[in-house]
C-alpha cells in the first residue's frame, strides 16, 4: 500500500531548501543555480488518442470519469469545465501504470473510484488503485494478474465492478487469469476458481455487471462465443446463460471474408433497471479488425433473445448503399438511467467507408432504431460520416482545428483523414459512449481522438441533426515523438503519435495540424540554427505523391507551408514506417535524413546526405552505420555528430565525409551512443547524456570531453534552454539523478552543471517523460514530452523553493 500527494509539498519543500545532497541550495542571481517555485501545465491538443470508457455515478450529477489507453483516467471538474488528471504522480519504474484496464464507482459511495492500472500483460507490473476521495489520493495494492490497458480489446466493457450490497467486495474479470474478488476494497484478491475460464483466447473476461436490484445476481461476459454467465447466488454456482447466440447464422456474412470467431463474441453490455440485458458482440476484440457484429436484448425474467441489431428494416436513414467490406461489429453501449427502453450503441471498424461507423439511438428496446451519424453528417458526404469541421471547438466556441485532417491526403489506417473536405470525421474507434444518468440529451462519446458530446440529443427524433462540441479539455494523452524549440518562430513544435504534429503558437489553446504531407506518426524535427524558420520534419505516411517524397518535407516559413523533398533517401517509402529524422545544418543548405538501425535503409550506408533538397542523396564517407544518435551543430555551418557505440564521428562538410575516433581516442564509454545535444549559441559546444554513465561535455566539436559531475550523475533525457538573467551560458536541463541517493527528477543547471536544483516532485512525474526540450528563448522553461500524457511545460511561478502548491493536477 502506498499514498501519494499527501507528503508530495513537504518532500518538495525539503529537497529544495536543503538541495539535493543535504546542503543550502546557491540562491544568487551570480553564481549557482537559483530555485524558484514552478507550476506545470499541459499543452493543450486536447484528446489526441484513444477514450476507452466514460462512466457516470449514479447518484451525483456532473460526476464523470473517462479512461484512456495510455493515458491513465480523468474526472470531470464541472465547474472548471474540464477533466483533470488522476495519477501524475506514477513514477517512471511503475511507467506500466499509466493506462487504465478498467474502472469502477462505488455506487453507495460518490467519493469512492477503483482504478485497474496496467498497460500490457506481458510486463506483469499492475495494481489497483484504491480512493476514497474521488483520485485526490490513492492507495495502491500490487495485483496478483497483469493487467493491458493498451491490448487487443482495450475497448470491451468494464471487468472492475463493486457490490452494491457489499460496497467492500469488488469482481475482477482478468485477461489470463479468469474472474478474482476482493473483500477488502481492492487490497488482496483471491481467484473464483469454480467459475468456467474462458480466457483462454488472451482477452478474457470483459464485464462484470451487478444487479442493483437482486442481491447475489451478477453478469459476466467473456470474449469468446456463448461466453455470457450469471449467478443468482453471489457466486457459489455459475450457469451460462440460455439461448444466446452460438453462430454467425443471423447476420450476413461474406464467403471471401469469413467471420474470424465461430459465433458472435460478447463485447459489452448494460442491465437496465427493467431487467433487460443489452449485449453488444463482435467477430474479433477490437479495437481493429472487427469485420461482422449484432446486438441482442436478454429479459432476465423471461430469458427471451431478442436480435435487435440495426438494420435496413429497422433503423432510419437507411444503412449507406453500397456497403464496403468491413460492415463492421458493435461495441459501444448506454442505457438511458430513466427510461430502460432508450439506448445508443455504436458500430465499430466499418473505415475505410464507405459507409464509415454510426451511433445508433433508440426509444423502444431496439426495434426501431435512428442513425445519428446521418442525421448529423452534413448532405453531399456519401457514407463518409462527419461533422461540420466548424462543430469541432469546445462548447466555448474555442477551436479544436487539427480534428479537421482536412489538408492532408489518405495516409491509411484508423483516423485518416475524411476524404470530404470541410467535415471531420464522426469518429473511429467509437467504444465509449454514455447519455448522462441526469439529463437525458446530454451524449458523449470517445473516439479514437477525442471526446464529442451534445446538449440536444432529442433532436434527433425529428430528423434534425444534434448540436456537437468537443468535451475533452483537459484530456492530453498523446504519445510524443519529438520536439524542437527554435530560436524564431513558435516557442514549441511537436511530433506525435497517430496525429502527424503541431507549431504551437499558443500553448493554451488547440492548434491546427501540420500539413501535407500528412503523416500518421511524425518521427524527427529540427531546425536551422542561423535560420530557424527552416525546419525539417519526418515520418511515416503510407501516401505516395507525384510531386516528391511522402516522408520528408521542409519548412522555410516557420512550419505554416511544407516543400517535399525531391525524393526520399534510399530504402525510405510509402511502407516504412519508422523514419528517423532529417537534420538540417546551420544555414539551412546542407540535409541528412538518419535512421534508426533497425529500420530502413537496411544496408550499411550511413546516414545519406542532400545539398540538392532531396534531388540526390549521397552516401557518406567514414560512417557506415545508419543511426538515430545524429545531429547538426546550430552555430557553423556544414557541421554534424553521431555517436554510436562509442565512437565519435564528425562532419564538416555537409555530411558528405566523417573523421572518427574510439572510445580509447575520446575517453568516452566504450560501446555507449546516443544523440549530441548541441549549443544553440555557441559553436562546438556539445553535450552526451548516457544514462548511467553520466554526462558529458565538450567544447571542441568533439575533440576532447569531460564528466560532468563525477559518477553520481544518471542522464536519461537532456536539453539546454535560455540562459538565466545575467549569464551567457545555456541553462541545462535534465531528466535523472545527480546524487548517488537522490531522486529521479527533471533537474535545471544554470552554471553549467556545477549546482543542480530539482524542478518537478513526487505529484509531477507522467510515468517518466521520453524526451525534454527546453525553451530557447524563455529562461526556466522545459517541455517534457510523454508517453501518453502529451507535453507538460514547467514555468517558472515565482521566488523561493519548491512546486506551487495547487497546481498538482494541472
Amino acid at each position: 500500500m502506498v499514498s501519494f500527494r499527501l507528503l508530495a509539498f513537504a518532500i518538495a519543500v525539503l529537497n529544495f531548501a536543503y538541495g539535493i545532497n543535504g546542503a543550502p541550495s546557491e540562491s544568487s542571481g551570480g553564481a549557482g543555480t537559483k530555485s524558484f517555485q514552478y507550476k506545470y501545465n499541459a499543452v493543450a491538443i486536447t484528446g489526441g488518442g484513444f477514450i476507452t470508457g466514460i462512466i457516470a455515478h449514479p447518484k451525483e450529477k456532473d460526476l464523470l470519469y473517462t479512461r484512456t489507453d495510455i493515458g491513465s483516467s480523468y474526472r470531470w471538474d464541472a465547474p472548471n469545465d474540464r477533466w483533470l488528471p488522476l495519477t501524475d504522480f506514477i513514477s517512471e519504474a511503475d511507467v506500466n501504470y499509466l493506462g487504465t484496464e478498467s474502472f469502477a464507482l462505488d455506487p453507495t459511495d460518490p467519493d469512492r473510484i477503483y482504478l485497474a492500472q496496467g498497460q500490457y500483460i506481458t510486463q506483469n507490473n499492475s495494481a489497483f488503485f484504491a480512493s476514497n476521495d474521488r483520485g485526490a489520493t490513492w492507495k495502491i495494492y500490487p495485483a496478483p494478474f497483469p493487467m493491458g490497458s493498451n491490448d487487443l480489446g482495450r475497448n470491451n466493457g468494464e471487468r472492475l465492478a463493486v457490490n452494491p450490497f457489499k460496497p467492500n467486495e469488488l469482481y475482477m474479470g482478468t485477461r489470463t487469469q479468469g474472474l478474482w474478488k476482493s473483500t477488502d476494497r481492492a487490497k488482496t484478491w483471491t481467484n473464483i476458481t469454480n467459475y468456467p475460464d474462458a480466457s483462454a483466447n488472451g482477452i478474457g473476461i470483459v464485464f462484470v455487471i451487478f444487479d442493483p436490484k437482486n442481491e447475489g445476481t451478477i453478469y459476466v461476459g467473456a470474449n469468446v462465443p456463448n461466453g455470457l454467465y450469471s449467478t443468482t447466488n453471489g457466486g457459489k454456482t455459475w450457469k451460462q446463460l440460455p439461448g444466446q447466440p452460438k453462430d454467425w447464422s443471423a447476420v450476413t456474412t461474406d464467403p471471401e471474408h469469413p467471420p474470424q470467431s465461430t459465433g458472435p463474441q460478447p463485447m459489452k453490455a448494460a442491465l437496465a433497471s427493467n431487467g433487460v440485458l443489452y449485449v453488444t458482440y463482435a467477430d474479433f476484440p477490437g479495437p481493429y479488425a472487427v469485420q461482422y457484429g449484432a446486438v441482442y436484448s436478454f429479459n432476465t425474467k423471461t430469458s427471451e433473445w431478442i436480435d435487435i441489431t440495426p438494420g435496413a428494416s429497422n433503423s432510419y436513414p437507411k444503412p449507406f448503399t453500397p456497403q464496403s467490406f468491413p460492415p463492421g461489429g458493435y461495441c459501444g453501449l448506454s442505457v438511458d438511467a430513466k427510461d430502460p427502453n432508450t439506448l445508443v450503441v455504436v458500430s465499430l471498424d466499418r473505415d475505410p467507408g464507405p459507409a464509415l461507423d454510426s451511433m445508433y439511438l433508440s426509444h423502444d428496446g431496439g426495434k426501431s432504431w435512428k442513425d445519428v451519424t446521418q442525421l448529423s453528417a452534413p448532405s453531399g458526404t456519401e457514407g463518409y460520416w462527419g461533422h461540420p469541421i466548424e462543430q469541432a471547438a469546445l462548447k466555448d466556441g474555442t477551436p479544436v482545428p487539427w480534428l479537421s485532417f482536412n489538408w492532408n491526403a489518405q495516409w491509411g489506417g484508423y483516423g485518416a483523414p475524411s476524404p470530404i473536405l470541410g467535415v471531420a470525421k464522426f469518429g473511429w474507434w467509437m467504444a465509449a459512449v454514455l447519455i448522462d444518468p441526469f439529463n437525458s440529451d446530454h451524449v458523449m462519446y470517445g473516439t479514437g481522438a477525442t471526446i464529442w458530446s451534445t446538449d440536444n440529443l432529442s433532436r434527433v427524433e425529428s430528423n434534425w441533426s444534434p448540436n456537437w462540441y468537443i468535451q475533452a479539455q483537459g484530456i492530453e494523452e498523446n504519445a510524443v515523438l519529438s520536439m524542437i524549440s527554435p530560436t524564431e518562430g513558435a516557442n514549441l513544435y511537436s511530433g506525435l503519435g497517430d496525429i502527424n504534429g503541431m507549431r504551437h503558437d499558443d500553448l493554451t489553446v488547440p492548434q491546427p495540424m501540420f500539413g501535407t504531407p500528412g503523416f500518421s506518426n511524425l518521427d524527427g524535427l529540427d531546425w536551422a540554427g542561423q535560420a530557424p524558420n527552416v525546419i525539417t520534419r519526418s515520418g511515416g505516411s503510407g501516401t505516395v505523391y507525384a510531386d516528391g517524397c511522402g516522408n520528408g518535407a521542409y519548412s522555410t516559413d516557420g512550419g505554416y507551408g511544407w516543400i517535399k523533398f525531391l525524393t526520399c533517401a534510399p530504402g525510405v517509402s510509402n511502407t516504412t514506417w519508422v523514419n528517423g529524422f532529417i537534420a538540417v545544418d546551420a544555414s539551412a543548405k546542407s540535409f541528412v535524413w538518419a535512421s534508426h538501425s533497425s529500420v530502413a535503409p537496411a544496408n550499411t550506408s550511413g546516414p545519406y546526405a542532400t545539398q540538392d533538397f532531396g534531388k540526390t542523396w549521397t552516401s557518406p564517407r567514414g560512417l557506415s552505420v545508419q543511426t538515430g544518435n545524429f545531429s547538426a551543430d546550430k552555430v557553423q555551418t556544414k557541421t554534424f555528430y553521431a555517436f554510436d557505440t562509442g565512437v565519435w564521428h564528425i562532419s564538416t562538410d555537409g555530411g558528405v565525409s566523417y573523421t572518427s575516433k574510439t572510445s580509447k581516442q575520446t575517453g568516452l564509454p566504450a560501446g555507449a551512443g546516443a544523440a549530441p545535444v548541441v549549443n544553440f549559441l555557441k559553436a562546438g559546444e556539445i553535450w552526451l547524456p548516457l544514462g548511467t554513465a553520466g554526462l558529458w561535455h565538450s567544447t571542441n566539436f568533439g575533440g576532447s570531453w569531460s564528466k560532468i559531475g563525477g559518477s553520481s550523475i544518471v542522464a536519461s533525457q537532456f536539453s539546454v534552454g535560455a540562459p538565466a538573467p545575467g549569464r551567457k551560458n545555456p541553462a541545462l536541463y535534465m531528466w535523472g539523478k545527480v546524487s548517488k541517493n537522490g531522486a529521479q527528477g527533471v533537474y535545471r543547471s544554470d552554471d553549467a552543471g556545477d549546482s543542480w536544483v530539482r524542478i518537478n516532485d513526487e505529484a509531477h512525474q507522467y510515468g517518466g517523460p521520453k524526451l525534454i526540450v527546453a525553451d530557447t528563448r524563455v529562461y526556466g522553461r522545459v517541455y517534457l514530452g510523454t508517453f501518453g500524457r502529451g507535453i507538460v511545460y514547467a514555468d517558472i511561478a515565482g521566488e523561493g523553493s519548491g512546486v506551487l502548491p495547487g497546481t498538482f493536477g494541472i
